[in-house]
């Protein structure tokens, strides 16, 4: 990756787009089984929270079928309204994932599509937080590029920043945190730019 220019936080450029980008994004039926394996590997009744919720993945309703308390939290007001329509009965909150703090230990956090809109410090200071968050053998699933480094990517004439760091890089800053069974795989199949990483907190 190459070193991106200043653009506006995402929050602001989702605000922007949010419909459109609601309406135009659809399901992939290859990031499903990632959510199912999270429904399948939680006990009942699970406090998860989804971390950039956006406009609601399809993947929340595997969860939500599944018995487990989903609650959201994203910094764009337009893409939780669009989420309120589509799960009315999941507690939302508007804020900024690096001031926020939930009220309880949650069993899993999902940063699906949302932590890479981060820099590169932002993110070390949010796994970190992400460990603090999770009870003992709470599970973390997040997305990133494909090696490290910051380019600026634009949706819908909306410039967006999207950093990561290389495969070595996550799993030092993970286990720092204190998370044990990392693993992460390119998802899309014709694609080697979208990784999906799943870890879980050590006891």
């Amino acid at each position: 990756m190459t070193r991106s220019a200043a653009v506006p936080p995402a929050s602001a450029g989702y605000d922007r787009i949010a419909d459109r980008f609601d309406a135009e994004r659809g399901p992939k039926r290859w990031e499903w089984p990632f959510f199912e394996t999270l429904a399948e590997e939680l006990g009942a009744g699970a406090r998860i929270l989804d971390c950039g919720c956006g406009s609601g993945h399809l993947g929340i309703a595997r969860l939500i079928e599944a018995g487990h308390a989903v609650s959201g939290l994203d910094g764009s007001a337009a893409m939780l309204s669009l989420f309120r329509k589509r799960y009315p009965d999941v507690p939302v909150v508007l804020a900024d994932m690096r001031s926020f703090d939930p009220a309880s230990a949650q069993d899993a956090v999902i940063a699906w599509d949302s932590l890479f809109h981060l820099s590169q410090p932002d993110q070390a200071a949010m796994i970190e937080r992400f460990g603090r968050w999770l009870a003992p053998g709470g599970r973390l699933l997040f997305t990133s590029g494909p090696d490290d480094g910051s380019v600026t990517g634009e949706m819908f004439g909306v410039a967006f920043s999207y950093s990561s760091f290389d495969e070595a890089g996550y799993r030092d800053h993970l286990a720092q945190a204190g998370f044990v069974s990392i693993q992460s795989q390119f998802d899309e199949p014709k694609g080697a730019v979208h990784k999906v990483w799943t870890a879980r907190k050590g006891r």
